[in-house]
């Protein structure tokens, strides 16, 4: 009866701690994935502003673009250019300019837009 006993709560210790050794395991694996998650936003997030700065330093009215786009292994850089009238014209209007950032790796995808309206004269 003794060794009965001994082996029943043997089997009842080591199911409660490989439950506590699977959620512990877990836990570890959700924050790497979570922090990989971060990282790949920060990372996406630092393309978008360069992209921006650079767009924001081009003359768009007298090169007159309307499409602007860079790709790279894992970022996708991508901006539509639309003037509210036409991009000859000589009068005061607005240029939306909506800047979408996309990574993608194996285990995640990032999706960012901004945009931005700029007065010309």
């Amino acid at each position: 009866m003794k060794n009965s006993f001994s082996l029943l709560i043997t089997l009842i210790l080591i199911t409660i701690f490989s439950f506590f050794t699977i959620f512990i395991i877990q836990t570890k694996s959700l924050s790497i994935l979570n922090l990989s998650n971060s990282y790949l936003q920060t990372q996406t997030k630092l393309h978008l502003d360069f992209f921006k700065k650079y767009i924001n330093s081009l003359d768009l009215k007298t090169t007159c673009l309307h499409d602007l786009s860079f790709s790279d292994d894992i970022y996708k850089l991508n901006a539509n250019v639309s003037f509210e009238l036409s991009c000859e014209s000589q009068l005061h209007q607005n240029i939306t300019i909506d800047i979408f950032a996309n990574a993608k790796t194996l285990n995640n995808e990032v999706n960012l837009h901004e945009r931005i309206i700029k007065q010309l004269n």
